[in-house]
Parts: structure tokens; C-alpha cells; sequence
């Protein structure tokens, strides 16, 4: 059965269930739909009895997606699922332990296959699905570890709900309106949900660190404002509404009027209970910021570790790498300023004060240009040096952003484009954009996502998040850009990714100094400062970062590692035979695979390619 036909039979067994909402008819009114209701365990279970191993790959998975509504959002397919972009995830207790179930049903269902019997293709989808799958009941044992109150941003639970309402909910319709609105109801809900799960690991004496909860603070301070057209969701919605044509200013008033209720009466008093939280959890949180103070914190650093990486490197193992790729990368640093005429390198403070000097700035209109120039550049660059024999479709928009630097990829449906936010808001050092930019979007992350949605594979190599591979992919790509000469007439530019190289390897030595060795945040910011050169906010900043998702930061060098190390060993065995086009597509051709399994793809490719030579 092809993928598409798969698709509409899930689709047809949801609406059988009664699952979710079907978009409304033409006829219907906009208001009149039910609001989002999950799968069961029950209705997943009975939905995979009798399927046939590709049937079974892509039902199990996207059932457990429909647990997940504001990742059907995200990717832009709640359409395709035949539900409304109306809910929003469910943090209960009760709600986890149900997934938890879920998943290790779905991983008893995928072992009763025998692999034996199944094509090449499927025994490779059979590979990739038992390990996500394993990590994920893995990953049980240890939920308990997430901080789901501290620290602002994208690295917070708080987070990602701020994402979905002002950044990820379409408006194309009124009926997107009418789900913004449902979803807005439902924040109070999720909140005290949080503050339920946070209350509960308190009771198992597991608390975010003070500093987190200070840093995230004046974030939860910003949606708790005195008038409500003030609070950043109203604001989202103010502009999403305004793009819908066809809408009487009379309904434009009953809805803005609506969500001014909704902000009044829900989603800022459930703001003010965060905030109560965090206050009370100040007076009882722990100064220590490794998760090895908790009891079973190491063996959970331990499982974090393999969850990011995709390897069986040890804490002890990473830390070493780490502190020999600074080494390495302060190095070439040092060669690079000296070769610049840079007199002073004895620290990499030195260093970069001196390029600070030496480069200009950029901002509004033309960083975007810089940045949209970058883009081009490197598309032309990778295919007329031979790295790669075609480039995924797919529109690729370049947008101004006040604090950009992060690619947004396209939503599944077509509905939203994919797009690289360039930093326009304030002056950025022009050193420093070629980086960011081939790391977000070509030959990055856009590169490789545009990529994935192009294969004929199954949604979960194309959907999930594996940190060593994806992220280990755009690290690649920066050094790949360096390799092919982008830097040739752009010595400064070189500094800058070698900046943000040594970043990364500085992240394997502090993430593992504070959760493994116990580095207080004094000791971890002190570290990473002096190693990196750079100083002020941003240093706690990051510090925070890897104290609120232990072992995420690691996944990037370690990644990057991996991939040049398949490439050094396929190079080696195949000799004049190896090319580098041929390596990208097997890399990116696969969608999104663990590391440890990408070894096996790469040996496979490079004995084929010795058997036919």
C-alpha cells in the first residue's frame, strides 16, 4: 500500500472514531465544531491489529502524533489528519503515563515483525523505528528530570506554548480564528497542568535551579501585563486576523472582543499561578544546576546523552572530545588572526576584540540583502563545485527578524513556506552572518529538511527530531562551506565560523562539566567565557541552556564528528572512486536517522560502490 493510501485509511479511521473535528464545510458556521480530543490507548491498539509492516510503520506513528496536537500544528497537518488546529498538549499525569503505554505497545507491536522477511527498504525503516522507538520507552524512566518551569525561550515547555500561539497557528481562514480561540481557552488548562506535574517532582525532590527560574521570570512577568491588547497572544492574534480577507468588521469585533475576555479571565490569571509557582519554588530551589544532584540524575545525564547524540559515548568520553576540539579549534583560530595580521592572540578575547574593530555592520534592509545574497551564493556554490548533484525543491523565504538567526521549516501541507529569520532588528557584525547562515539554511538545516520531505519514506524518517543527526548535519555544513573556499576572499568571515566551531566544542566540556562533574554556574560560565573570549549576558545565557536540557548542546560537535569521520572512511576505501555528491545523498537521501545507524547506511553504499568498480 503506497504512503498516500496509507494516509487517507487513518484518516478515515479517525473520522470513524470520532477522534477529532473534520474542517468545516463551506456550510457550516465557523463556530460550530467540537474541540480537539486525543487518541486512546484502546483506539490505538485496535487501530494496529492486522497491519502490514508498512501499514503498521506509518498508522503507529501517526497515531501517537494525534497525542500530540501542537506538533500536528508545526508540521502543518492537522488538515491531512482531519483535525482542527484547536488544542493544545496535555501535561496531566494521567495523559503521560497513557503515551507511555502507547509507545511501548507500539514497540512490542514492531518487534513481533520479523525483520528476516522484509525488504532491504523495510529492514532499514525496521532499523530507525526500533531504535526511536526504544529511546522513547527509554526515555520513561526519566521524565521526571525535565524542568518544565524555568528558563524563557524555546528551551522551556512555557515555551513551546508561546511558540504555537504567536508564532506557529495559521491564519488563512476564519475558521483558524475560531481554533485560535479554542486553544486560548485551553492555555489556563495546560498551565495548571504544569504547575500540577511541577508540584508532583517537587514532592520527589527534583526542582529547577534558582538561576533558571530567576532568568525565566521576567519572561512570565511580560504576559501577566495590566491591559490585555497588551499581552503578546492578542498581539499575535491582532495580526494573524488582520491577514484574513473577506472578514466584516463586525466579526473582526466579536472576535477581538472575545479573545480580550479570554486573556482577561483565563490565560493571565494562569499566568500570575506560574509566576506564584516560581516564586514559591525560589524559596526551596537548589543553587547546583546539574542534574546529578537529583538521586538517579547521572544515570539519567547517561540516557540524556544517548537520547541526543544517537551514541554510547560516555560523559567522560564527550568531555574528552570536547576539550580536544577546543584545543584543535583555538589552534587554527590563533593561525587564521596571526595570518590577518592580528598581533595580540593570546587570548581569544584578544582575538575578537581585534575583529570586532576590523568588520562592519549590518541591519534592516540590508542584513536581509546580506543574508538573501549568502543564500544564493551557496546554492551556486554547491552545485558547481561538484559537492552535491542537485539541491532539494521547495520555496525558501528570507525574512527580517528582530532576533533572527533560525530557520522555520515548511509545514507538510504546503501552507507555509520554509523560511531562514535573518537578524535585522539591531546592527549584527557582518563576520559573523556567513556562519548562521549556511548552518540555518543552505546547506544546513533547509537543505537537509527540504531534503527529507522530498523522499519517498515513511513520515517518521522524515518528521522526528534526532538531535545528533540533525544538528550534527548543519555543523557539518558550516565546515563543508570552509572546505569548498566560501571563505576564500572572506578571512574575517572565516573567524567567525570558526567562532561559532569553537562554541560548539566548548558545549561538550560544560555540559558534561556541570551534569557530570557538578560545575556550579560561577565554574561553568567562568569556562566558557574564558574558552570562547565572549563575555556578558549571553555567557549565563548559554550556561542556563545546557542546565535546562542536559545533553542537547552536546549532539552538535559530536554529530559533525560522525559525519566526517563516515566521510574519511569512505573516502579511504573507495579512493579515486569516492564522490562527494554521492556521500551527500546517502547522508541526507535517508531522511532523519540515528548516528549509530547511519554508519551502517554509508558502509552499505561505499561496498556497493567497490562492487561495481
Amino acid at each position: 500500500m503506497s504512503r498516500r493510501a496509507i494516509r487517507f485509511s487513518i484518516v478515515a479511521f479517525i473520522v470513524l472514531l470520532g477522534v477529532g473535528p473534520l474542517a468545516n464545510s463551506a456550510d457550516a458556521p465557523a463556530e460550530a465544531h467540537g474541540g480537539w480530543r486525543s487518541v486512546t490507548y484502546a483506539e490505538v491498539a485496535a487501530a494496529l491489529d492486522g497491519l502490514a509492516f508498512d501499514e503498521f510503520v506509518e498508522a503507529s506513528y501517526r497515531m501517537w502524533l494525534l497525542r500530540h496536537p501542537q506538533q500536528l500544528t508545526v508540521n502543518g497537518m492537522a488538515e491531512e489528519f482531519g483535525v482542527r488546529n484547536d488544542g493544545l498538549d496535555d501535561y496531566s499525569h494521567e495523559y503521560a503515563q497513557e503515551t507511555f503505554a502507547i509507545e511501548r505497545e507500539i514497540l512490542d507491536r514492531l518487534r513481533e515483525f520479523d525483520s528476516a522477511t522484509l525488504s532491504e527498504g523495510q529492514r532499514a525503516t525496521y532499523a530507525v523505528c526500533e531504535w526511536y522507538w526504544q529511546d522513547e520507552v527509554d526515555g520513561q524512566a526519566y521524565r521526571d528530570y525535565e524542568h518544565l518551569i524555568g528558563m524563557a525561550g524555546p528551551f522551556s515547555f512555557i515555551g513551546y506554548l508561546d511558540y504555537i500561539m504567536a508564532a506557529a497557528h495559521p491564519f488563512f481562514s476564519e475558521d483558524d480564528v475560531v481554533d485560535f480561540l479554542a486553544r486560548l481557552q485551553l492555555v489556563g488548562t495546560q498551565l495548571d497542568q504544569i504547575i500540577g506535574q511541577v508540584e508532583r517532582k517537587r514532592g520527589l525532590g527534583i526542582i529547577a535551579p534558582q538561576c533558571t527560574l530567576n532568568q525565566a521570570l521576567p519572561r512570565i512577568e511580560r504576559m501577566i501585563p495590566e491591559e490585555s491588547e497588551a499581552h503578546p497572544y492578542y498581539q499575535a492574534f491582532e495580526r494573524g486576523i488582520a491577514r484574513i480577507e473577506g472578514l466584516s468588521a463586525e466579526s473582526i469585533k466579536r472576535y477581538t472582543e472575545t479573545a480580550l475576555t479570554i486573556i482577561d479571565d483565563i490565560v493571565t490569571p494562569a499566568f500570575g499561578r506560574v509566576y506564584d509557582e516560581m516564586q514559591d519554588l525560589l524559596l526551596v530551589a537548589p543553587e547546583a544546576i546539574s542534574i546529578g544532584q537529583f538521586e538517579g540524575g547521572l544515570e539519567a545525564y547517561e540516557y540524556l546523552l544517548r537520547h541526543h547524540t544517537q551514541t554510547d559515548l560516555t560523559a567522560a568520553e564527550i568531555h574528552a572530545i570536547g576539550l580536544r576540539e577546543v584545543e584543535r579549534t583555538q589552534v587554527e583560530i590563533e593561525c587564521y588572526a596571526r595570518a590577518l595580521g592580528i598581533e595580540d592572540t593570546s587570548t581569544m578575547s584578544a582575538i575578537y576584540d581585534a575583529v570586532a574593530e576590523m568588520t562592519s555592520h549590518v541591519e534592516g534592509q540590508e542584513a536581509l540583502d546580506a543574508a538573501e545574497r549568502l543564500v544564493r551564493g551557496a546554492e551556486q556554490l554547491l552545485i558547481e563545485s561538484g559537492a552535491f548533484s542537485r539541491l532539494p525543491g521547495g520555496e525558501l523565504l528570507i525574512i527580517e527578524s528582530e532576533y533572527g538567526g533560525f530557520y522555520s521549516p515548511a509545514a507538510k501541507d504546503g501552507s507555509r513556506p520554509a523560511a531562514y529569520m535573518a537578524t535585522t532588528g539591531a546592527p549584527f557584525p557582518l563576520y559573523r552572518l556567513p556562519d548562521p547562515t549556511y548552518h540555518e539554511a543552505v546547506p544546513g538545516h533547509h537543505t537537509q529538511s527540504a531534503w527529507a520531505m522530498e523522499v519517498d519514506l515513511p513520515l517518521i524518517r522524515q518528521d522526528v527530531m534526532l538531535t545528533g543527526y540533525v544538528e550534527g548535519w548543519a555543523l557539518y555544513a558550516e565546515r563543508l562551506m570552509h572546505e569548498l573556499g566560501a571563505y576564500q576572499d572572506d578571512p574575517l568571515g572565516n573567524l567567525g565560523r570558526l567562532e561559532f566551531e569553537l562554541l560548539r566544542a566548548v558545549r561538550l566540556v560544560a555540559d558534561t562539566g556541570i551534569h557530570a562533574l557538578g560545575w556550579s554556574l560561577d565554574e561553568a560560565s567562568e569556562y566558557v567565557a574564558v574558552t570562547t573570549g565572549v563575555g556578558g549576558e549571553g555567557v549565563d545565557g548559554r550556561v542556563l541552556r545546557y542546565t535546562l536540557i542536559p545533553g542537547q548542546a552536546t549532539a552538535y560537535m559530536v554529530g559533525m564528528l560522525e559525519i566526517q569521520k563516515l566521510r574519511s572512511i569512505a573516502r579511504c576505501s573507495l579512493g579515486e572512486a569516492f564522490d562527494l555528491a554521492a556521500f551527500h545523498e546517502v547522508i541526507l537521501g535517508n531522511g532523519v536517522v540515528p548516528l549509530s545507524f547511519l554508519r551502517d547506511l554509508v558502509d552499505e553504499w561505499a561496498a556497493g560502490c567497490m562492487c561495481t568498480n
